[in-house]
């Protein structure tokens, strides 16, 4: 009968690596004398490996500074819209157990040394939520530190940490469902499965929902795609060229990845003399405050994004706590918050 898996060991990094056992210790062990190359590359291997680099991270203070960081790439920090009210959530209850937030900027851009804040690097903080498109070479390293992770809107499957995400697979099938309870059958989706984790769960959602409907009148539903541009921070918006082709196919209703994206959507409308929602009906994504007050105000799903921020804070004092504990992948369920930019257009398939 063939024995258990062996745990990983340092040799294991080594071999895969092609390098000594000892350097592989020194690296995990963040020598000064290391490339930060070098020390990511091994990190990487170790997570890879699952060999829990936290065990050989370099020791953190034993008193504590009250302080928790919470961390997302700087270009997020321009979003507070959406970004605002899940720090706010997880600020609300870091006040409640006593903690205060500092706040710190990922720069993605730099080096993986160079692009970390300094609260983290000199280890000023007890803990890290980490929220956001932060490449896993980031995480890596704060991870090196030695303090406790806890990942927030953003998925790292090779990472054994905690994750608090919305339930964006039944946001995206959500939304499309209500289109289609609305007579809609040419659906667009507008969204870039390759730009986050959320982004391609909510595409998978509205695909499953295209695909699972059972048409009355005999017309089996479509779905086609749009991927939107990335404008500075973080800021999306479609392309005119193949929006406007998609629109002059016979779509009728569009599924956005994210409110930017609806807002854009919005506009272009308009400029090509059409009207959401009597020509175009529209959902976006995140429920953020705009979408109340534009005209017409945005049908969006909401991802509940305070208890993002607050649920997160909840699996990071308690993996303070207990180290040791199995990491948990909490799913925040979505609402759909229905407005003015969906049309009932059903009685034209009666």
């Amino acid at each position: 009968m063939e024995g258990s898996r062996k745990k990983p060991t340092m040799q294991h990094i080594a071999d895969k690596l092609g390098i000594s056992k000892s350097l592989v210790s020194r690296a995990l062990s963040n020598d000064a004398q290391i490339s930060d190359r070098t020390k990511e590359q091994v990190r990487l291997t170790a997570i890879e490996l699952g060999y829990p680099i936290n065990s050989s991270a370099a020791i953190v203070p034993s008193s504590r500074t009250g302080n928790v960081a919470v961390l997302m790439p700087r270009s997020h920090l321009k979003d507070a819209e959406f970004w605002g009210k899940v720090i706010g959530g997880a600020e609300e209850e870091l006040h409640r157990s006593a903690f205060s937030l500092v706040l710190g900027g990922i720069a993605t851009d730099e080096p993986v040394k160079d692009g970390l804040p300094s609260c983290i690097t000199d280890r000023r903080v007890d803990g890290a939520v980490i929220m956001g498109r932060v490449p896993v070479g980031y995480i890596a390293e704060v991870m090196a530190t030695g303090i406790p992770v806890v990942l927030a809107d953003v998925m790292a499957d090779s990472l054994k940490l905690d994750h608090v995400l919305a339930d964006n697979f039944r946001g995206g099938c959500e939304a499309a469902s209500f289109l289609l309870e609305q007579g809609h059958r040419n659906l667009l989706f507008a969204g870039d499965s390759d730009f986050s984790f959320s982004f391609a769960e909510r595409k998978r959602g509205a695909e499953r929902a295209v695909a699972q409907f059972e048409s009355t009148e005999g017309k089996a539903p479509t779905l086609t795609f749009v991927d939107p541009i990335l404008l500075e921070g973080d800021k999306l918006a479609l392309p005119e060229v193949e929006f406007s082709a998609a629109l002059k196919g016979g779509v009728t209703a569009i599924v956005c990845a994210n409110d930017s994206i609806a807002f854009s959507a919005l506009e272009q409308i308009a400029a090509l003399g059409l009207s959401c929602p009597q020509d175009i009906s529209v959902v976006g994504f995140d429920n953020v405050e705009r979408c109340e007050w534009i005209a017409p105000s945005l049908t969006s799903v909401d991802a509940d994004k305070e208890t993002i921020g607050r649920r997160a804070v909840e699996l990071l004092l308690r993996r303070m706590e207990r180290p040791d504990a199995r990491p948990e992948t909490l799913y925040l369920a979505t609402e759909l918050i229905k407005r003015n930019s969906v049309a009932n257009i059903i009685n034209n398939f009666i």
